[in-house]
């Protein structure tokens, strides 16, 4: 299979110095930048210096990448907040929820990334409920969340998890996940620091509630700039906790106008967006998501499991311990191998790979391998080959 799709991504590595100069499997830290953003940066650099800024364009460059976001997921764009990133996106979603009653959030913290932990404990002071499920085999537990969903209850409910566990990467039946959900009415509130730009998502197959992602990962864009995607329906029934102009719906010329008669929120998720955005991110991020878009998420997706299957078929043919998923979910664009505890061991071996041009990182005791369409299946080789001649050192 890898090698009948592996030709229409060849052309990917000539935008990505990066990734023709060195293995980089380490998307899940951060994804290199296309060649451009260099060019672009000083253009818009220069143009502060210059003072020649035209803000008008800068704001159409915000809603051209607020557009190109919502069509890779398959949202609208009004559907789409702009925020700094996931951390901003998640909390703005916990605090809008109106939690007046009390109410309750499911999640794992065994396999969740801290700042999807932490933005729903600092609801306990509001009467919130954490429920804290173990996770299965480093697995989101996926029977224990259905009956708890099925559970009748007269307070909000959220189930929140990543797309793809920051560690050991293994991908979330969102599908059964939303689909249950929807069908209780709990909001499914998704992580998607490890999974966009990466993964494919439609939100009209897969109904979740809510998104946030940011751009400098699987967007291959900078830090301090994030997307937060919540379903039309959804976010028209919640208010913000934070508000500015840019989240309210008036009559105006200028950014700066102001209506003093009533309070009008902005449709969906737009009600969300707060001040002045990261332009320049904007800027970088708009030409990301036209070479992602130009193959679309599927192919992506199809492409960099194919070639994380392959390096796990290597690695374990070596005899490493690399954690797997259950049989029936697809393996994503993440791949570990387990040291056991023995964290020293994991960083000696990354350090060996990183003297051999492979670029990796460590979690915990994992040594963590990360792919995204800029690797192809010499990358894989040569870093299973880096991998071998890393331990026997």
């Amino acid at each position: 299979m890898i090698q009948s799709i592996d030709a229409d991504f060849d052309r990917v590595k000539t935008h990505f110095s990066g990734a023709r100069n060195k293995v980089y499997m380490d998307v899940a830290s951060r994804g290199l930048l296309y060649d451009r953003a260099v060019a672009i940066t000083e253009s818009h650099l220069q143009e502060r210096v210059d003072g020649v800024a035209d803000k008008k364009r800068y704001f159409s460059l915000v809603e051209s990448a607020r557009e190109k976001f919502a069509r890779l997921i398959g949202a609208h764009a009004d559907e789409i907040a702009i925020t700094k990133n996931v951390s901003d996106g998640l909390a703005i979603v916990a605090g809008a929820i109106d939690w007046s009653r009390g109410g309750e959030v499911l999640l794992c913290s065994d396999i969740e990334h801290p700042n999807n932990i932490y933005v729903w404990r600092n609801l306990e002071s509001r009467g919130v409920k954490v429920n804290d499920l173990p996770s299965e085999n480093k697995s989101f537990p996926v029977q224990a969340a259905l009956e708890w969903i099925a559970k009748p209850a007269e307070v909000p409910r959220v189930v929140t998890l990543s797309a793809t566990s920051f560690k050991p990467g293994f991908r979330a039946d969102l599908r059964t996940l939303s689909e249950a959900c929807d069908q209780y009415g709990v909001r499914l509130v998704v992580d998607g620091a490890q999974s966009a730009g990466v993964t494919h998502l439609d939100v009209n197959e897969t109904p979740i509630g809510a998104l946030a992602v940011s751009t400098q990962k699987g967007l291959c864009s900078l830090y301090g700039m994030g997307f937060l995607y919540v379903r039309r329906e959804w976010a028209n029934k919640l208010h913000p906790q934070s508000l500015a102009r840019f989240g309210v719906e008036i009559e105006a010329q200028h950014e700066a106008d102001y209506d003093s008669g009533p309070i009008r929120l902005r449709e969906a998720a737009r009600r969300f967006d707060l001040g002045n955005y990261n332009f320049l991110a904007a800027a970088l991020v708009n030409e990301s998501l036209d070479l992602l878009l130009q193959f679309g998420t599927e192919a992506i997706d199809r492409y960099v499991s194919t070639l994380a299957t392959r390096l796990t078929h290597a690695l374990m043919g070596q005899g490493l311990k690399v954690p797997r998923s259950d049989a029936n979910i697809r393996p994503s664009n993440i791949v570990c191998v387990d040291f056991g505890g023995d964290a020293a061991c994991a960083h000696r071996i990354q350090q060996g790979l990183a003297t051999r041009n492979v670029f990796v990182t460590v979690r915990g005791s994992m040594l963590r391998y990360s792919l995204h369409f800029y690797n192809d299946v010499q990358d894989v080789d040569v870093a299973v080959a880096a991998t071998i001649e890393a331990l026997a050192d």
